[in-house]
């Protein structure tokens, strides 16, 4: 029995030997080795390697509206005046326009990664560097007598957009257009009541710098005209005062447009009558309509259309001359019928305003304090003005 037994020992691990040449079992010690195998087609398709050609990355920059309009000022204002202030022979101007051009691109892609630009900061960085550039211009000239400005250009328009990313973060829309057109209508009242006064033509000079004085205090009263007014001022509702301002210098045009009233009288009667349409444009439209910019455009095709009808109906009745008083006061009254249509056609969109809620804020903690006679100083009430 003990034989027996023995042999039974020897031989159990012998039959558990795998014999020559075959292949050795899997050990299996997991449920994964006992999962069926996925079928080839239901396999997913390991998805194709994409080639980074860099074009991704520019349509990336090109996405930024701030990065394409400062490309293209970069293309047409501060690469040319740059050009012509640093070099007088086409060879050198071509370099240092390509120069400019192209850093103006990569400047404005830099900015736009670090900064946040806002919509103020954009509308003014766009409008701004025209404006410098202009004022530049002026100050050279006035300064000088010479009329090769392309240097006041370049710095004026550097100056506008430094400006402009500094000072427009803290601008809505609405300020940031109505600090331009503070700086236009500023700048144009100056240099036409200039103008109307200078009888023989011989104050160019003095009337430039006095225009680009005027343009750059125009600039800060816009924006306060927008930020500190008791009602909401959007970029669309700047843009309908230049439409009433154009009706009203038309309706001064008519009278004095029979007649030769002299250069005098005819400038300060447009200066009047557009004045008086901001004046109204400011009463009627800005302080009861909020417009967006497309409104604001609407408005001007039907002040446009209006005019044009006004016009056409005083040469039907028989007006020889082609700008006479008829002319000139039935195409202004056509205008306003216009803006009245267009008004109409867009429908009621009530002035936001600036509500008392929205500028008059309590603190109730410090009313709690106050009510509990805590020694300190507290404060209760702020009002915005």
């Amino acid at each position: 029995m003990r034989l027996l037994s023995l042999a039974f020992l020897f031989a159990l691990p012998l039959a558990g030997q795998v014999p020559a040449g075959a292949p050795k079992p899997r050990l299996e010690l997991a449920d994964t080795a006992r999962r069926v195998p996925m079928p080839p087609a239901a396999r997913p398709i390991p998805a194709p390697a994409v080639r980074d050609t860099g074009v991704a990355a520019v349509r990336t920059l090109l996405r930024s509206s701030f990065v394409r309009r400062q490309g293209l000022l970069g293309v047409v204002l501060y690469g040319p005046s740059f050009a012509m202030t640093v070099a007088d022979k086409p060879v050198p101007m071509t370099a240092a326009y390509l120069v400019m051009a192209g850093g103006s691109f990569l400047a404005a892609a830099e900015i736009a990664r670090d900064l946040q630009i806002t919509d103020g900061m954009e509308l003014l960085a766009t409008v701004a560097p025209i404006e410098g550039g202009a004022i530049g211009a002026a100050l050279q000239y006035a300064a000088t007598g010479s009329k090769d400005v392309a240097p006041g250009v370049f710095f004026g328009s550097m100056l506008g957009t430094t400006g402009a990313l500094t000072l427009g973060r803290r601008l809505s829309t609405g300020a940031a257009m109505a600090s331009v057109a503070g700086a236009n209508v500023a700048a144009l009242l100056a240099m036409g009541t200039m103008y109307a006064f200078d009888e023989h033509y011989t104050q160019d000079r003095t009337r430039a710098g006095v225009g680009a004085g005027a343009a750059i205090a125009g600039m800060q009263l816009g924006a306060m005209y927008a930020t500190y007014a008791s009602y909401n001022i959007t970029a669309g509702d700047v843009q309908t005062l230049w439409t009433s301002s154009l009706i009203g210098a038309a309706g001064g045009g008519a009278l004095v447009a029979n007649g030769h009233p002299g250069h005098k009288k005819t400038t300060l009667a447009f200066m009047g009558g557009a004045v008086a349409g901001l004046a109204a444009g400011d009463r009627l439209l800005v302080r009861r309509i909020d417009h967006s910019r497309g409104d604001a455009m609407l408005v001007g095709a039907g002040a446009v259309a209006g005019a044009l009808m006004g016009s056409g109906i005083a040469v039907i009745v028989g007006s020889s001359a082609r700008y006479n008083a008829a002319t000139a006061g039935l195409g202004a009254a056509g205008a306003v019928g216009g803006v009245w249509m267009a008004e109409r056609w867009l429908g009621a969109r009530p002035d936001a305003g600036r509500r008392l809620g929205a500028r008059l804020t309590v603190s109730p903690g410090s009313l709690a304090f106050a009510a509990a006679r805590v020694p300190g100083t507290y404060s209760i009430m702020r009002f915005a003005f």
